[in-house]
């Protein structure tokens, strides 16, 4: 059983910026039901490197197949409004297609991403945009809204978002 401080220090090591910190991290608390819980709640710590290695492991791990839970997907999602550091919020973005969030936090995720959209950093607008769109697909009550802000991104400045836009434009096609 991995204690929560003892992964805690190991991701305040994290200079946001190398991932070796945080793969030897994964290597030595592993996966499992605990570990999980563990990266949902330190994804809110008020420490910005530990929630952004936090929000990264929990991207890693969903992109190479180990997920969290839904009823973690709900801790986390619980904590968005405390995930502060823009590279943690766009590792939530990221991984959003990916964790299996249940119906129920589609609201909270909406909160979350909507100031991102504005964001003055390209690609947090652009994954933002990747996530609205994401919820659009599952709530039909989201579409005009996701359409909307799907042209106002196709004429971004910023090439990352415009390039985002396109894509998500051709997979709803």
């Amino acid at each position: 059983m991995t204690e929560p401080h003892a992964l805690r220090n190991q991701l305040a090591a994290f200079d946001r910026k190398s991932p070796s910190v945080l793969t030897e991290a994964a290597a030595t608390y592993g996966s499992g039901e605990t570990y999980f819980g563990m990266l949902a709640d330190l994804s809110a710590d008020e420490d910005d490197a530990v929630s952004s290695g936090a929000t990264w492991l929990i991207k890693h791990h969903a992109e190479n197949g180990e997920a969290l839970a839904p009823d973690q997907c709900v801790t986390l999602a619980n904590h968005l409004d405390r995930i502060t550091a823009w590279d943690a919020q766009l590792h939530i973005c990221q991984s959003a297609r990916l964790l299996p969030y249940p119906d129920k936090v589609t609201d909270r995720l909406l909160t979350f991403a909507r100031p991102l959209l504005a964001h003055r950093r390209p690609f947090l607008r652009a994954w933002s945009l990747d996530l609205l769109c994401h919820l659009a697909e599952r709530d039909p009550g989201i579409t005009a809204e996701a359409e909307k802000v799907l042209a106002l991104a196709e004429e971004d400045p910023a090439a990352s978002v415009r390039a985002r836009a396109r894509n998500l434009r051709k997979a709803r096609r």
